[in-house]
């Protein structure tokens, strides 16, 4: 689970203000990235990109808060009882894959649009009973959720873009939300959000 696909693909969520909106995709040959950029309170996110252009509407934008709460949403209540353990993108934010972990710790993936569409899955992924043991711990003992989390992390890192982040224990058996950050001026910053207290904490 952690850091499936990190390398792959970038979950990208810029901060700022009390709003998130817009999405920008920066092309490389074999880079695919969704990201929430941030515009100034009542106003519209400037710069923004995407394959497809941006849309029509600001407020619908792939991968801002709006997006992000029906991709979460449509994903939980396609799979019941279930608990968001990671979410990256695909096609600069247009889809967006969500793991996700049952009650009995069964791990399953959807794709899901950023209109709130389940557009593939959910698939059930192969593990054993001992995975799913530990999982259904994860997912019991998580106090702070995805959402809580990244509203954190905005507050930690302004202007930051989170490309990864996802529920996993640590060290010393540490539940946390593991965020990588790249700050507005390129730099990599590390953001662990203790899934219990809520405690942040910045390294690199």
């Amino acid at each position: 689970m952690k850091g499936e696909r990190r390398t792959k693909t970038i979950v990208g969520i810029i901060f700022g203000g009390s709003a998130l909106l817009g999405v920008a995709a920066c092309g490389g040959a074999d880079t695919q990235s969704g990201a929430v950029k941030v515009a100034p309170a009542g106003g519209a996110a400037a710069g923004l990109m995407s394959p497809s252009g941006p849309p029509a509407d600001p407020s619908e934008a792939p991968g801002d808060a709006v997006s992000l709460e029906k991709v979460s949403a449509a994903a939980t209540n396609a799979v019941k009882d279930s608990t968001v353990l990671s979410v990256q993108s695909e096609n600069g934010g247009q889809i967006w894959e969500v793991q996700l972990a049952g009650s009995d710790g069964t791990e399953r993936v959807l794709e899901v649009d950023a209109s709130g569409k389940v557009v593939s899955g959910p698939r059930v992924k192969d593990t054993g009973k001992e995975e799913k043991s530990r999982v259904v711990g994860i997912a019991k003992d998580a106090k702070v959720t995805f959402k809580e989390a990244v509203e954190k992390v905005a507050s930690s890192v302004p202007q930051g873009k989170i490309i990864h982040m996802s529920l996993d224990r640590h060290d010393n058996n540490l539940l946390v939300w593991d965020v990588d950050v790249v700050t507005s001026d390129g730099a990599w910053q590390g953001v662990k959000v203790d899934a219990k207290t809520g405690t942040v904490t910045k390294n690199g």
